[in-house]
């Protein structure tokens, strides 16, 4: 959304609360003026004869109220002091109600129900902020409260619970208003800040969208001209780069060679894009010539295959050819065709799942020849055949399962159809979800119908069939190299490749993790060579295969690619913000779309920052470091929001504990002295010695059972102890000496019975330790150790230990567990903000960063000693402080 400055909001929002609020005064007030008069009736008859002139005045006061708010609404004073004006208007139609009261059973009085009914309308009408709705709708109850004081002694004393009935609806009302009111203030606030962002947005889209209609009109011009001008200097790069891979300027190491080389196939991608471009540019100008003649298609088929063969066994699919004919002559440019297969290759072998097949079927006929490539890929939608021939056309991710022409430029397919249609022939696709598709090009066989215009007039010298080689005497080194197997099946090549980065083996060593996701190998490689020495790097190749490992990894940052096939990047980061595991990541989108447009649509889905291709690699390296910490920030304050309601709930639970608990104790106590003594005196009273046993054994069992009940008691009230020893009212984090094993005692032991589990806690923390810290950060640190220790060990046979260890300079605490120990890659990552191996629900991913940042923030380290099946032990080594003075 567009950004606005903070002055022009506030501006804009003074302007409509007063205006809001002028309107209400004005409903207010003149409802004022019509129903107070009705009251006076009812104050004649309700009103003891002595308090008659004291309800006159007040109905008075509420109309003089009435009537002054009314005039001033227009007023420019009533701009600028509304807020005070409708309150004062309201709280003199309360007190002047609340003064009427004592004369009407004071808190019993009928006439609290027009209290009900200021604060009401006040709360329809109004939009205040909170000093004005507390201090208008509060101060009327504690007003009415204060003006019947003398009813009080009876209120407290429970002997006229009407009364206190009648109190406790009348501040449920004011609470009740005041909270809608705050909230209707809040809503309001947001709304009207939204609607002057998106005012401003449609302002600057409207600009953008008259810019891109004027550019437009440039762009059919640029694109015919420049795609021929780039080939010259693409050239000039291309040719010194073979030459240092060949080592003709000295020797290479592999790193150097494998960039250089990564380099030299995105410059011959991009000349097979200037290429196509360029070919496009000239069928829109009816400028395409063919170099038409007689080819054995059938012969040059066979050869296609077996070169694309070695290519498409890397990914293990098998790839055939088959024919009903030895021969099959066709009159044809086999330049051109061969665009058209090779990229029909490409596609079958793009979308071919490993172990899949791609079958080359060729049947000739008398009159034409049919070509067919089928694979056992996902397909597409049957709705969508004639679409992928459209230019540019990308399939949407909602309507398709696959894209045959999502990743690229989205010209492949409409290049091969009308280069088939100007060789007079068709070429057609056909699929179904999940079967596989089919592409079909037929070619009549003969001349006549091939247009004399498309055909090149002068054709070259030497007219052997199939033969793939420059023309005689050509020096064009752009047409000698679009002549190589390399050049020619490049796409094969990329569709095929199936190794992109190389892991490194010291990278479990690096905290921090990103996910590229990314179906450009060579921009994954570029994004990884960038980022590896600053974090762990794992690739997917699609949305959708980053999706599962961004689940599996939760990496830090996410950088995603726009356009990928089976997933894109803005489907992706809807995912990734639905699913409550990953909804945090940061995600940072590369794209070559940087409109407007786009990069609102990338805001919507939930990126958070957008980057232009192609980009600078230092650009990228800080914004993924900006990113990174950000989620740690976003731990931190997750930690002070923790640490700010802690000692809130601790207080209040331990209050709503200990009232129930004093009342359970002493119904206990009586229960038990009265049960001592029915046994002493059924005791004389048996009938024999088995009823005197039978007795005995009732008394025992009995007696066991009072103590168990003792314990519990106990227990619980040792707890409630706890919570109020870790709750202080008006704590502000301030550093002070503290006993941490004390504190240490204290949480363990209030964590092990607050999780109930059948775990065995054991506590070696004898003596006093202290520490220069804030206590109840502290606190919150060992907690998450000794929670998650207990968490992790099984019942029964789980043991957790506490140990406290004092040295020179520094206070070591150690939590250890018999769990199931940490694997060597999670230990790498067990400290990075929202990592977490536990269910979706059982966890933010915060505990353990809030240890490490505690932890540092006193100059302490925290260290971790695990191995699978081996249990964990978690230290902290926090700087010692002497002992305060008495």
């Amino acid at each position: 959304m567009e950004t606005v400055p903070a002055p022009v909001l506030d501006a804009r929002w003074a302007s409509w609360l007063q205006e809001h609020n002028r309107r209400g005064a004005r409903v207010a007030a003149t409802l004022g003026l019509v129903i107070v008069p009705l009251f006076i009736f009812i104050d004649r008859a309700a009103a003891p004869p002595g308090a008659l002139p004291v309800f006159v005045a007040g109905r008075a006061a509420q109309l003089v109220a009435s009537a002054l708010v009314l005039v001033a609404c227009g007023s420019e004073w009533f701009k600028r002091w509304h807020l005070y004006a409708t309150a004062a208007l309201i709280a003199t139609l309360g007190l002047a109600i609340v003064m009427m009261t004592p004369a009407l059973d004071g808190l019993r009085s009928p006439y609290a129900a027009g209290l009900h009914l200021a604060m009401i309308g006040a709360g329809l009408l109004f939009l205040w902020p909170r000093r004005v709705v507390l201090g208008v709708h509060f101060g009327v109850v504690g007003a009415f409260v204060g003006v019947n004081a003398g009813d009080l002694g009876r209120l407290l004393t429970l002997r006229h619970p009407l009364e206190g009935l009648q109190v406790l609806l009348l501040a449920s009302v004011a609470a009740v208003v005041s909270a809608g009111q705050l909230v209707a203030y809040g809503r309001a606030r947001e709304q009207l800040d939204n609607r002057v962002k998106l005012e401003a947005a449609g302002e600057t889209l409207a600009r953008a969208h008259n810019d891109l209609q004027r550019l437009d009109a440039f762009k059919s011009r640029f694109f015919a001209n420049v795609t021929h001008e780039l080939k010259t200097p693409l050239a000039l790069i291309l040719s010194p780069l073979e030459l240092l891979i060949d080592g003709e300027f000295g020797a290479l190491t592999e790193p150097q060679r494998a960039t250089l080389r990564s380099i030299y196939l995105s410059g011959a991608r991009l000349l097979r894009l200037i290429g196509d471009l360029l070919d496009l540019s000239r069928l829109e100008e009816s400028r395409l010539r063919l170099r038409v003649k007689p080819q054995d298609v059938a012969l040059w088929l066979r050869t296609l295959v077996a070169q694309v063969t070695p290519l498409t066994d890397r990914k293990r699919v098998v790839l055939r050819f088959q024919s009903n004919v030895e021969a099959a002559e066709v009159w044809c440019d086999l330049d051109r065709l061969e665009r058209v297969f090779v990229n029909l290759l490409s596609n079958a072998a793009k979308h071919t799942p490993e172990g899949g097949r791609i079958t080359v079927s060729l049947d000739d006929d008398d009159e034409r020849v049919r070509v067919s490539v089928e694979d056992t890929g996902e397909g597409f939608p049957p709705e969508l055949a004639e679409r992928l021939f459209e230019r540019f056309f990308q399939v949407d991710s909602e309507t398709a399962q696959n894209r045959y022409t999502q990743g690229g430029t989205g010209i492949g397919l409409a290049l091969a159809r009308e280069l088939v249609e100007l060789h007079g022939g068709t070429i057609t696709a056909r699929s179904a979800p999940g079967r596989g598709a089919t592409f079909t090009v037929t070619l009549r066989k003969g001349r006549a119908h091939i247009p004399a215009d498309v055909m090149e007039r002068r054709l070259r010298a030497e007219t052997v069939p199939n033969e793939r080689r420059a023309p005689a005497g050509t020096t064009d080194w752009t047409a000698q190299f679009a002549a190589r197997d390399e050049f020619r099946l490049l796409d094969v090549l990329d569709a095929t490749e199936r190794r992109v980065v190389e892991r490194d083996a010291d990278e479990g060593a690096r905290g921090r993790t990103v996910l590229v996701v990314e179906d450009t190998p060579e921009v994954t490689r570029l994004i990884h060579t960038v980022l590896r020495q600053h974090f762990r790097v794992f690739t997917a190749p699609n949305g959708a295969r980053g999706l599962d490992l961004a689940v599996k990894q939760v990496p830090d940052v996410v950088v995603t690619d726009l356009m990928m096939p089976e997933m894109d990047g803005l489907e992706l980061t809807r995912r990734l913000r639905q699913d409550p595991r990953t909804r945090h990541v940061p995600v940072l989108m590369l794209t070559a779309r940087g409109e407007l447009g786009d990069r609102m649509e990338a805001m919507d889905s939930g990126v958070t920052q957008h980057m232009s291709k192609p980009f600078n690699t230092r650009e990228l390296l800080a914004a993924v470091q900006k990113l990174a910490q950000a989620s740690e920030a976003a731990a931190e304050r997750v930690l002070t929001q923790q640490m700010d309601s802690l000692e809130t709930i601790a207080g209040g639970l331990a209050h709503e504990i200990n009232n129930p608990l004093n009342y359970v104790r002493n119904a206990f106590a009586r229960v038990r002295l009265d049960v001592t003594e029915a046994f002493k005196l059924a005791l004389p009273q048996a009938g024999g010695e088995a009823e005197r046993a039978r007795i005995a054994t009732l008394e025992a069992r009995t007696g066991r059972m009072f103590e168990t009940a003792q314990s519990g008691l106990l227990r619980i009230g040792d707890t409630v102890a706890l919570m109020r020893r870790y709750s202080r009212e008006g704590f502000a984090r301030v550093a002070r000496a503290h006993d941490v094993f004390a504190g240490a005692r204290d949480v363990a032991a209030l964590v092990a019975s607050s999780t109930g589990r059948p775990v065995e806690l054991v506590l070696e923390l004898d003596g006093e330790a202290w520490v220069d810290c804030v206590a109840e950060e502290l606190h919150q640190a060992i907690s998450n150790l000794v929670q998650n220790a207990i968490e992790a060990v099984a019942d029964d046979v789980g043991r957790v230990v506490v140990r406290g260890e004092l040295r020179d300079d520094a206070v070591l605490i150690t939590v250890r567990d018999n769990g199931p120990g940490i694997s060597a890659e999670d230990r790498a990552r067990i400290f990075t903000p929202f990592f977490t191996r536990k269910a979706p629900g059982k966890g933010m991913g915060l505990g353990l960063t809030i240890v490490w940042r505690v932890t540092h923030a006193l100059g302490g380290t925290v260290s971790v000693d695990s191995e699978p099946g081996q249990g964990a032990a978690f230290c902290l080594r926090l700087p010692r402080a002497a002992r305060p003075a008495p």
